[in-house]
């Protein structure tokens, strides 16, 4: 074959003017032209074709014979002058034919994907030609063995960054000075697209191979999925259709997708957006909406799980993140849930080591992109000394009537009342579609349709213990059957319950909410002798309404340190804030106290200590209940904040007749009538004294292989008021003692 012949064997002529059909069509054209290039090389030694089979027209050529003359070529020195005037015409016919064919796909809207990496990530005409070279290996293993020959029959296996600066030179006439980009590291293909894995350590910047990482090679060769190096903390998201839309929070997303167009394609350095708010709160759907404005999908970024894949060196990993985006044309979101600060054993709050990691991936970050999406719980800092413009969206917990929205989408088609759980219960569109998801699950498992007994398991489900050691959980399993006092008392705990149900009509249907800028939430305070059922109370009205209870766990919160016991107090109502529960403050006398007269040191700092609590508790939105024995050791400046206080009294002898039916269990043997009348006639006692006494008599009635009788309860009553000093004869019991 003469050298005159080469254009017209590597390609079909009559494709000239047609248009590439898919992306291997043109990948098998772009290295019948690299093997073009080589087999006009060999022609430069007036090889006259001598090591070029046969083939016909857009037949790949073997090289292995060819490839030996051309190394002789490269290192002799010589330059583009060595190949004929007609080499050179073969060449530029083969330029000309990729470039037409290009020229009409880009015309029909068809981009190959290698000319979109060539595009987006802005390379010149020889890091194009040495991207080719870096892919070669990939697309076909023969191309190992011609660059091994190339190299004068080294061990290099891949193409370099000599070879390719060569291999331009001759054919291209490409000044030696191109290579400076690739040998400092700053040119995208070095940095973006190549694999570092293959850098050569211990030879010259020029021996460096070019092969291009999987990644980019495999989207090159077809792939469209995430890179499996990345999807351990990387998802992404797409909100540009195919999903049902809650118009919810326009403001919020006009202004960031305003944001987003402004600042996103203009060449001004880089813009963040910091979107801040709970967990699960919409943060990376309003970033995946803004970005979708745009025509972009959202890769977020799981930054914990980066800190914790990357450690201190994050540089590889936001590079390849950075690719990431191009390749699949996405903005980037980089999401965290962990606080900036973290205290230390003396309850001194520091940065923690996850602030300080973001912070350096916030400094790189800024000289990476252009515009950064950053979620965080609170307002960030960590581009405080980066290289960038930041501005803030606040995407506080949601009202009660967006919460509904929410569940009236995942209660679709079953009848439930969605407000009624909005109003229950705060939490964001996350956990209210895990909720609903966990409940489904349960009523397939027992096989049952979706009822709210099941809806109430599966927000709990969802729930931990947030308070740490400042409360411990209480299991409330009381039902307002189980609890007997007055019917007032009663009434008034359902308006607390009601007030609970209603508070969306109230505050935001109505108004209410704006002409109450602080103090929403609700504080009871349930007050009386002990035993008459304040904490049975609670227990009923948490398990009402669905709620975990929580009793404060007093000691932790109060401390012998000056400015420890506030500490105490902002930590527990901080973890507070947006949970499910009610908070119980039993006993809370000995922290709501009056406050004295000012004495000495330790009078003005308890003082203190009383009125912190007397704000935190006033700016929770959340549902607070105190229980105490002694009212009037309260501080009247607690009463005015409390909605209800409610006067548990001792029971009368109707109450007190109830309590003795009720409390015994229905499973219960009796060996007799047992005249409950009487008792509750005769002997002024408590809901949890009848309840002692009650168990006490059913230990003896067990005992003696019986059932219970009055005798047993008879010998209960006078171990009960023993206890308080008083003793009993039979003649006060009657008519039961003989």
């Amino acid at each position: 074959m003469d050298i005159k012949d080469l254009y017209s064997s590597y390609f079909d002529i009559s494709l000239l003017m047609k248009p590439y059909s898919d992306d291997a069509e043109q990948l098998s054209e772009l290295f019948a032209f690299l093997d073009l290039c080589f087999a006009a090389l060999s022609g430069a030694r007036g090889l006259k074709g001598e090591g070029i089979p046969e083939a016909g027209a857009g037949e790949a050529h073997s090289l292995t014979v060819a490839s030996r003359d051309i190394a002789k070529v490269l290192l002799s020195g010589q330059g583009r002058d060595a190949l004929s005037e007609q080499a050179r015409e073969q060449i530029e016919n083969a330029f000309f034919h990729l470039g037409c064919r290009l020229k009409k796909s880009l015309a029909r809207d068809f981009v190959p994907r290698f000319e979109m990496v060539r595009l987006k990530f802005s390379l010149n005409d020889f890091e194009t030609f040495a991207m080719l070279l870096a892919l070669a290996p990939e697309y076909d293993r023969k191309y190992e063995s011609v660059f091994v020959s190339l190299h004068n029959n080294s061990s290099d296996i891949y193409a370099t960054v000599w070879l390719a600066v060569k291999l331009s030179g001759y054919l291209f006439g490409t000044p030696p000075s191109a290579g400076s980009e690739l040998l400092s590291g700053r040119s995208p293909l070095m940095r973006f697209l190549c694999s570092r894995e293959v850098l050569r350590r211990d030879r010259c910047g020029s021996s460096d191979w070019l092969l291009l990482s999987r990644r980019v090679s495999s989207f090159i060769l077809g792939s469209s999925g995430i890179d499996p190096e990345l999807s351990g903390f990387c998802t992404l998201l797409d909100a540009s259709g195919g999903q049902e839309h809650i118009p919810l929070r326009e403001e919020q997303y006009r202004e960031a997708s305003g944001l987003f167009l402004a600042n996103a394609f203009a060449d001004r350095g880089c813009f963040v957006l910091n979107l801040f708010g709970p967990r699960g709160v919409g943060r990376s759907y309003l970033a995946a909406r803004a970005a979708a404005s745009a025509g972009l999908r959202l890769l977020r970024v799981d930054l914990a799980r980066l800190i914790d894949r990357a450690g201190a060196y994050p540089e590889k990993h936001l590079d390849m993140i950075c690719t990431e985006t191009v390749l699949l044309g996405a903005a980037v979101c980089f999401v965290s849930d962990t606080p900036d600060t973290v205290s230390d054993g003396e309850e001194v709050m520091k940065p923690s080591p996850a602030a300080a990691a973001a912070d350096r991936i916030a400094a790189y970050a800024a000289g990476l992109f252009r515009f950064i999406f950053w979620a965080t719980p609170e307002k960030s800092s960590s581009f405080a000394a980066a290289d960038a413009v930041c501005a803030g969206i606040e995407l506080p917990m949601l009202t009660a009537n967006e919460r509904r929205l929410f569940w009236e989408r995942s209660l679709e088609g079953t009848g439930m009342d969605a407000a009624s759980f909005a109003n229950r219960y705060i939490l964001t569109p996350l956990y209210i579609s895990r909720a609903c998801r966990t409940a489904r699950e349960l009523a397939s498992a027992q096989g049952t349709a979706l009822t709210e007994q099941l809806l109430t398991r599966g927000v709990k489900q969802h729930s931990v213990n947030p308070l740490g050691s400042y409360a411990a959980k209480i299991n409330a399993v009381f039902t307002w059957d189980d609890l007997v006092i007055g019917d007032d008392q009663k009434r008034r705990m359902k308006m607390i319950c009601d007030q609970v149900r209603y508070r969306s009509v109230v505050n935001e249907d109505w108004g209410f909410r704006k002409k109450t800028p602080y103090g929403r939430g609700l504080c009871a305070m349930f007050y009386g002798s002990p035993g008459t059922g304040k904490t049975m109370a609670v227990q009923v009205m948490a398990n009402d309404l669905g709620l975990d209870l929580y009793r404060i766990d007093l000691s932790q919160l109060s401390s012998k340190y000056i400015g420890e016991t506030q500490k105490n107090i902002s930590a527990l109502f901080e973890r507070a804030r947006n949970i499910n529960a009610m908070l119980f403050f039993d006993e809370a006398d000995s922290m709501f106290a009056k406050r004295s007269e000012v004495r000495d040191a330790n009078d003005r700092y308890a003082n203190a200590d009383t009125a912190f609590l007397l704000q935190k508790l006033e700016e929770h939105e959340g549902i607070t209940i105190l229980a105490t024995n002694y009212v009037n050791n309260i501080d009247d400046a607690f009463k005015r904040r409390i909605k209800f206080m409610i006067n548990f009294v001792f029971p009368d002898a109707d109450v007190r007749s109830r309590l003795w039916q009720t409390i015994l269990p229905a499973s219960a043997v009796t060996d007799e009538a047992l005249d409950f009348e009487f008792f509750a006639e005769h002997f002024e006692l408590s809901g949890s004294n009848i309840k002692e006494i009650l168990t006490n008599a059913a230990f003896l009635a067990a005992s003696e292989g019986t059932g219970l009788k009055n005798r047993h309860i008879i010998e209960a009553v006078k171990l009960n008021f023993s206890k308080y000093g008083k003793i009993l004869t039979d003649a006060d019991f009657d008519y039961l003692a003989r």
